[in-house]
């Protein structure tokens, strides 16, 4: 089954800054897994943010090595408005249609996100990639 990483995923990857770099790069190796739109376009708008302070042509310059990793392809944002789950915020517009495009794909979710693997609608779809 493939793996639709998040965006925190890939930014642990690509940053050695952030706390479990090393470990998610670990978990990349031989991984078959994809990319989208939404999760590419989140990868440079955090890198660029105070918290990484990459600028745009370093964030693209690691976001196209991570593209180039031998398990990676890209789909489409495809899945249908219709195929979101029921969510009681605003706040889980984006999570809950990664969960959707998942499903739709038949891939799980994986993220850093504890709050995201708690909602009930991601149930199944949505894990933490290092707890058991």
């Amino acid at each position: 089954m493939s793996v639709l990483p998040d965006v925190n995923l890939l930014l642990a990857y690509g940053w050695k800054t952030h706390a479990e770099h090393a470990r998610t790069r670990s978990w990349f190796h031989g991984l078959s897994f994809l990319t989208c739109p939404i999760t590419e376009l989140g990868f440079p708008r955090v890198s660029m943010s105070p918290a990484y302070r990459a600028d745009f042509k370093s964030s693209m310059i690691v976001l196209q090595a991570i593209r180039n990793l031998s398990g990676a392809s890209f789909i489409a944002d495809d899945a249908p408005a219709e195929s979101l789950p029921a969510i009681t915020s605003y706040k889980e517009a984006t999570d809950a249609y990664l969960v959707a495009l998942a499903a739709t794909n038949q891939a799980q979710l994986a993220t850093l996100d504890l709050r995201l693997i708690s909602a009930t609608w991601a149930s199944g779809i949505a894990y933490h990639p290092f707890t058991p």
